[in-house]
């Protein structure tokens, strides 16, 4: 899972390494990109783009060949909530990047499907993502999208929070909460009790 290509970072005292980051960026860069969608990015995550573009921040205790996951919060049962109690996380959208990691061509081509309160800012290993809070009653707040499940826009539909889970109350409580794969046959659940028991 790691490679040669990694930056580290301490937060609260655990290690992690952001492999695979994107070319360095200015304050100006993130202004420029903030001024094209037109949403002042949430404070953590602001910082973090100041330190390191894009990427996936990994805790060093996840093995190398492991990916890393993260426990889902559903609020109400919905058909998109069945069976995923967690998922993988493969990391942050880059700016000024090729697409299929660039951050504002994905904000483009995804705006319109997720709710008007939440920014994309990351995907799992499948097309789902990663969105936070953009309101002020909901800022900084880490959600998890589910496209199998998205509102039908050519019917008519109107995103809403059916197909999303929320992860964490914020960027930092959410890299925090990444743990390792499940074992070889353990269920979601299962796992979500083991490695969530503190």
């Amino acid at each position: 899972m790691k490679n040669s290509s990694t930056t580290q970072f301490l937060l609260e005292d655990k290690l992690f390494e952001v492999i695979d980051p994107g070319n360095p960026l200015s304050e100006s860069n993130i202004k420029t990109f903030e001024a094209k969608i037109r949403v002042t990015l949430p404070s953590q995550l602001h910082s973090y783009y100041s330190h390191r573009n894009g990427g996936l921040p990994c805790p060093t205790d996840i093995a190398d060949n492991k990916s890393a996951w993260v426990r889902l919060h559903w609020t109400k049962e919905t058909e998109a909530s069945e069976g995923r109690e967690a998922v993988t996380f493969s990391g942050l959208f880059e700016i000024n990047s090729t697409p299929g990691l660039d951050f504002l061509s994905t904000w483009h081509d995804f705006k319109s499907n997720i709710p008007t309160d939440c920014l994309c800012f990351g995907r799992n290993s499948g097309s789902s993502l990663y969105l936070i809070g953009i309101k002020e009653y909901n800022l900084g707040k880490i959600f998890f999208w589910e496209f199998s499940y998205q509102a039908d826009i050519g019917e008519g539909e109107i995103p809403n929070y059916d197909n999303i889970a929320f992860v964490a109350n914020s960027f930092s409580e959410f890299l925090l909460a990444l743990r390792e794969e499940p074992n070889d046959g353990e269920s979601l659940e299962d796992w979500v009790k083991r490695v969530y028991s503190d």
